[in-house]
């Protein structure tokens, strides 16, 4: 009796295994299809369009402030930065959103602001500003050390710009995520006052930011 129940228990059974299998097999397929042909449509966009990295330049810059105070070490700041980014993308268009941007001296971070998010066409060069201003702690006697150094010697001051940002692509119709993109600005800056009108620096000279992806 108990051989018969398992028998027809299994006969009941086996379409909706067949059933169920047969789904799973297919819905596996369909996935398999789609990962194949979104990798061959990257790979044929890629062919086509060469995608090209950015290329970012530092073209104006002001330290009108940069001036350590005893004992606190508190770093008082005033720098603008002015930057030109160069999309040389022939088909592609950029969209930079969520920038950050950091100024760091003696490897320790200073200042940070936001710039607003922007978007570039094809084959354009767009102007990127920068302002940070304010107050910051420079910890530890070495980096005080070489503050010292450097505003005894001609008060030039060696100032790191990072700025980040994700980026979004278009070709054509098409927007697809990009990389998030870094970019380095290491600058040799020399201040001068406002206040007492001291004589102005040399003409600042446009100065190649690195540039990576990632």
């Amino acid at each position: 009796m108990g051989s018969k129940t398992s028998t027809v228990s299994s006969v009941l059974c086996c379409p909706c295994r067949c059933l169920f299998c047969g789904v799973l097999s297919c819905l596996f397929s369909v996935l398999t299809c789609i990962f194949v042909v979104a990798g061959l449509v990257a790979l044929v966009l890629f062919l086509l369009f060469r995608p090209h990295i950015i290329r970012v330049s530092a073209v104006s810059a002001d330290l009108s402030d940069f001036t350590l105070t005893p004992q606190t070490w508190i770093l008082r700041y005033n720098l603008s930065l002015g930057l030109q980014v160069r999309n040389p993308n022939k088909h592609i268009a950029l969209h930079y959103h969520g920038l950050v941007a950091q100024a760091h001296y003696e490897g320790q971070q200073f200042a940070h602001a936001g710039p607003p998010d922007f978007f570039q066409d094809t084959g354009v060069t767009s102007p990127l500003d920068l302002a940070f201003t304010g107050e910051s702690p420079l910890v530890g006697g070495n980096a005080a050390a070489g503050f010292r150094k450097e505003a005894a010697e001609g008060a030039i001051f060696s100032v790191d710009v990072k700025i980040s940002s994700h980026m979004k692509l278009k070709v054509w119709v098409l927007r697809v995520l990009g990389p998030k993109t870094k970019i380095d600005c290491p600058l040799r800056l020399q201040r001068w006052d406002h206040a007492t009108h001291a004589q102005r620096p040399p003409e600042f000279k446009q100065k190649e930011c690195r540039v990576t992806f990632f």
